[in-house]
C-alpha cells in the first residue's frame, strides 16, 4: 500500500467493526492494550472509512439535527449573549 488512503479503502465492514471495539475497550482481541496513538490513529481510519463507505445518517456520532423531537431550536436560532457593548 502506498498511502493512507488506499488503506482506508482496503478495510473491510468487519474489520472497521474489530477497530471499533479496540476503541471501546481500550485492547485488541488478544488482550494487549491500545496505546494513546494508536486509538488516535484507529479513530482517524474510522471516520475516513465512514465517510467514504458509510451513508450519513450511519456513521458514528451522528446527529439527526432537521427531525430533532427534544424542542431545542436548531444551531442557527441560538442566540448568544453577547452584545456589540461587549466590545
Amino acid at each position: 500500500m502506498n498511502s493512507v488512503d488506499e488503506l482506508i479503502a482496503s478495510l473491510t465492514p468487519e474489520m472497521v467493526m474489530g477497530l471499533k471495539n479496540a476503541v471501546e475497550v481500550g485492547r485488541f482481541p488478544d488482550g494487549r492494550a491500545v496505546s494513546a496513538q494508536q486509538r488516535e490513529w484507529m479513530l482517524e481510519a474510522i471516520i475516513r472509512y465512514e465517510e467514504t463507505c458509510v451513508p450519513e445518517p450511519e456513521r458514528t456520532g451522528y446527529i439527526d439535527r432537521g427531525q430533532s423531537e427534544c424542542g431545542l431550536p436548531g444551531d442557527d436560532l441560538i442566540a448568544t449573549t453577547r452584545s456589540d457593548d461587549d466590545d
